[in-house]
């Protein structure tokens, strides 16, 4: 199918938002109905689209922290009540919720890793010029 320049940027535009707001490229292409072949031969011949691509895939790490930040916020399941008559209320701790939600925010927390190691990555101490490390092998 050919695409006008106006339906590109359109396309353009949704799947980049779609991006900025958390979502993967695969997801926001299959939402917008366009192949991963296709956007990529178009990035090809559009060199402000692949700035463009860049700056969404870093705002998405910035949407993944705020997700980040509403699981680990969320306590409203973490609990169950359960009515045993009589007005007695048993509660009880929901384990599978909350290792969910654990489970939730580390993938997040690798894939920002990974989308920003330079902001988000773990960092490496090579402040050591290799003089100041004394190892004594006598005993």
């Amino acid at each position: 199918m050919a695409y006008s320049q106006e339906q590109k940027e359109n396309l353009f535009k949704t799947i980049f938002e779609l991006i900025e707001n958390g979502d993967s490229l695969r997801k926001a292409l299959k939402s917008v109905k366009l192949s991963s072949k296709t956007f990529y031969e178009w990035l090809e011949y559009e060199e402000d689209k692949v700035k463009q691509y860049a700056r969404a895939c870093e705002e998405r790490a910035e949407a993944l922290l705020d997700e980040m930040l509403d699981i680990v916020d969320d306590s409203s399941k973490d609990v169950i009540e359960q009515d045993l008559g009589d007005g007695i209320i048993n509660t009880s701790v929901n384990s599978e919720v909350i290792q969910r939600s654990r489970l939730r925010y580390d993938a997040r927390k690798w894939l920002v890793s990974k989308l920003n190691p330079k902001k988000y990555g773990d960092k490496v101490d090579l402040t050591t010029n290799g003089k100041d490390l004394i190892i004594n092998f006598e005993d």
